[in-house]
């Protein structure tokens, strides 16, 4: 039995710039570092990474060119060994529309739709296990019937994102972080506004962001707010004008960054330069890997309470955003169960908060160092890997 949990196939990009792809990237490493034998399905999307995790990938990389010819010319793929699978709200796709199958199928989810339909629930239950990636998302799933469901939470790279000396790249800046692709769910309506308020007592302020969506249809979602007029334009090259947009939402040219779509690895050069960081999210099914890596490097962190973030938060770690109301329902989310509101009014407290007294700021960002330090892909990933075991009875 063990020797069938050796080889485990991966079913979903591995990229260094999505969350989904950054987890695969790292599930490839840590099931080869462990000494089992990892299988990349599908091929990656936008990698950049560092020499030795390219040299420790290049022999995966190269079956995996194989088997894409492979599945080009039969169009499905059938293993002996355990297949995991990416899936989207509801459980879609179905193990039926996979391209991949294996003797145990599990599926990876991170939902923000709490919308479950009956069709779902079957779906569900086609799989050996369904893994979470928040309370919230288990939580959800346990009552509305399954059972076949653990949690397990997304890693950091610990080689990459720990605490270092402030780089003083923007002398004489109060940096503010802000990551994550741009859609009304991650809030960066709430991000710019507040910003806009805190600059204007605060002139230095500097906000830098990582907000490019791949996904380009989803970013309109964004005029749903309250506080932002439209959306940024696209371009025929699929480049979003987020510089324009927030021009026209009031933010003075010269006090933000566009750090566009940097690969995971040059993530922690930017976080080092910041004094704060901040993720007012309304929804996150899986507990914010943006916020996680910034975390673990010791930013004092301005986070949301609600959904996957609740995993996160504590008052002596983060700056928790609890002034909360429910969110309406918005296309293409008919169910939004859990998803929360923040107020620009307690967001900007909190900012002030940590501008104000740097000394309780750096405790709490050494309190949310010591948290994250059990959140390494390598232990999550040996979780993962014992829920795999004991499906083949180890």
């Amino acid at each position: 039995m063990v020797v069938e949990a050796s080889n485990i196939v991966v079913g979903w990009r591995p990229s260094s710039v999505s969350g989904w792809g950054i987890y695969a990237q790292n599930l490839l490493c840590q099931i080869m570092e462990k000494g089992r034998n990892p299988i990349c399905f599908l091929s990656p999307h936008l990698m950049d990474v560092s020499p030795d995790v390219a040299s420790l990938l290049k022999p995966v990389l190269q079956k995996q060119a194989y088997l894409e010819e492979l599945l080009d010319k039969v169009g499905l793929l059938e293993f002996d060994y355990p297949v995991l699978h990416a899936l989207r709200n509801d459980f879609k796709p179905s193990l039926a529309d996979q391209n991949a199958r294996g003797n145990k199928n599990i599926g990876i989810t991170f939902f923000e739709s709490t919308e479950i339909s009956s069709e779902g629930l079957v779906r569900a239950n086609e799989y050996d296990l369904i893994v979470t990636g928040s309370s919230w998302n288990k939580d959800i799933l346990e009552s509305s019937g399954l059972t076949n469901v653990v949690n397990i939470f997304q890693g950091i790279d610990q080689n990459l994102f720990k605490p270092c000396k402030k780089d003083l790249k923007y002398p004489d800046r109060f940096v503010i972080y802000s990551g994550g692709k741009l859609e009304y769910r991650k809030a960066q309506d709430v991000v710019s506004t507040a910003f806009r308020e805190f600059q204007k007592k605060h002139t230095e302020a500097l906000l830098i962001f990582a907000w490019a969506n791949q996904w380009t249809k989803i970013m309109p979602t964004i005029s749903q707010s309250k506080f932002t007029k439209g959306h940024p334009n696209v371009t025929d090259s699929n480049l979003m004008l987020i510089d324009e947009w927030l021009i026209k939402n009031d933010l003075l040219e010269d006090t933000f960054i566009n750090l566009g779509m940097p690969p995971n690895k040059a993530l922690p050069g930017y976080i080092s330069t910041a004094d704060m960081a901040i993720f007012p999210n309304r929804c996150e099914p899986g507990t914010n890997l943006m916020a996680m890596e910034a975390m673990a490097m010791g930013l004092p962190c301005v986070i949301s309470a609600n959904t996957g973030h609740l995993d996160l938060i504590a008052e002596n770690r983060c700056y928790p955003l609890i002034d909360q109301t429910p969110v309406e329902p918005y296309p293409p989310y008919n169910e939004v169960k859990g998803w929360r509101e923040p107020t620009i009014e307690e967001t900007l407290g909190r900012m002030e908060e940590i501008y104000q007294d740097r000394t309780e700021a750096r405790h709490r960002g050494a309190e949310a160092t010591n948290f994250m330090s059990k959140f390494t892909w390598s232990n999550q990933i040996d979780h993962l890997l014992s829920e795999i075991d004991a499906l083949y009875g180890v």
